[in-house]
């Protein structure tokens, strides 16, 4: 009976020991799994972080890039106006030109023809008179054609030259302000699906953290539920 005994103690002595092993590593199961949530959350708050700052870096981008290209669509609008502005005093000095070239013109004849009629009036001197008077009547015509369409169209020219400068100038600047538009919103789009990304990292991190600690837990109870049984069975 005595080896028997012996034997029965050692067995419930074997079993006492795999209990408090398993308590044991229950409770560091427990803190294990509190560890690794607690790596979860940083892990969590440290993906928000980085997804935060990319994001606000991204929308930073995105001023940067609109508000440079409203800068030069503006600095493009003020050269465009100048260069119209420049057209249209072009256009006057045309026509103040004109004016000159036509009285310069007629003067000299008009001299003529007032001093024709009075050699008329005083001598006699008729066909003088009438040749002074055509040619001042010729002269005025092309006076008339100097100040009229010839100067109207130099005028026109004038403009069109500083519209066509103000085009050169609007057209491109435009096309930079439109596509600076375009990638500052590609980049706030970016920034949104960055920061989202971020979120999703985030959930990702503790779940599946949890899901470890969980399985860590489980493991170590299951052990430890076994450990009580043949605890009591002994």
């Amino acid at each position: 009976m005595a080896p028997f005994a012996a034997s029965a103690d050692e067995g419930n002595t074997h079993a006492q020991d795999e209990l408090a092993n398993a308590e044991a590593q229950y409770t560091d199961a427990q803190q294990t799994a509190a560890d690794m949530q607690s790596q979860a959350q940083a892990s969590a708050t440290n993906e928000r972080m980085i997804a935060l700052l990319k994001s606000e870096a991204l929308r930073q981008r995105q001023l940067n890039l609109v508000d440079n290209a409203n800068a030069m669509e503006s600095l493009a609008t003020d050269l465009a106006n100048a260069a119209r502005a420049n057209g249209d005093a072009e256009a006057s000095n045309e026509f103040a030109i004109a004016q000159i070239q036509a009285a310069a013109l007629v003067a000299h004849v008009d001299a003529n023809v007032a001093n024709a009629q009075m050699l008329a009036q005083t001598k006699g001197r008729w066909d003088e008179l009438a040749n002074a008077q055509a040619q001042a009547a010729a002269l005025h015509q092309v006076a008339d054609f100097i100040t009229g369409q010839q100067a109207q169209l130099n005028m026109a020219n004038a403009r069109a030259i500083g519209d066509e400068q103000a085009a050169a100038i609007e057209g491109p600047a435009m096309v930079e302000q439109q596509n600076g538009t375009a990638m500052g919103a590609n980049s706030l789009l970016a920034a949104d699906t960055v920061f989202s990304a971020g979120t999703v990292n985030a959930t990702s991190a503790v779940v599946s953290e949890q899901s470890k600690a969980s399985d860590v837990l489980s493991h170590a109870a299951a052990s430890l539920a076994n450990a009580k049984a043949m605890a009591h069975v002994q």
